[in-house]
């Protein structure tokens, strides 16, 4: 049996579906301490479940690829609870930053994604350089 929190925070973002909100969570936990998105959770933490078909991770995984420079590919694990599927992005913290998701940089801040300002990335990109 898999643990999933109950809480979103620093490392844990719920998700209802697969959209651009999960990449922009894996870019903010790539340029922050690393952290896990669960796909078929509402923000309360109720599990809902979602509907799988054959490709949809491997599709999943590819979208995350295409929209992300550097490249994320994420750990993604498929946690089945009381019969419902719920997936799992995990990302380590990146070590080149800053990470973008087609064109746009995010950062986590205690439970919430925020877009960085230009100076924001610079300064994240010399820190990592230093």
């Amino acid at each position: 049996m898999h643990n999933i929190p109950v809480i979103e925070d620093q490392n844990t973002e719920f998700k209802v579906s697969f959209n651009t909100g999960v990449i922009e969570s894996l870019v903010a936990f790539a340029n922050a301490g690393g952290g896990t998105v669960y796909v078929g959770v509402d923000d309360s933490g109720k599990l809902l479940g979602i509907q799988l078909a054959k490709e949809s991770v491997q599709n999943f995984v590819n979208e995350i690829k295409s929209k992300t420079a550097p490249v994320l590919i994420p750990d993604v694990n498929v946690i089945e609870v009381d019969g419902k599927q719920i997936v799992a992005f995990q990302i380590q913290e990146y070590p080149i930053k800053p990470v973008a998701v087609q064109g746009r940089y995010y950062k986590r801040v205690n439970n919430s994604n925020h877009q960085l300002t230009v100076g924001e990335v610079v300064n994240l990109y010399l820190h990592t350089i230093n």
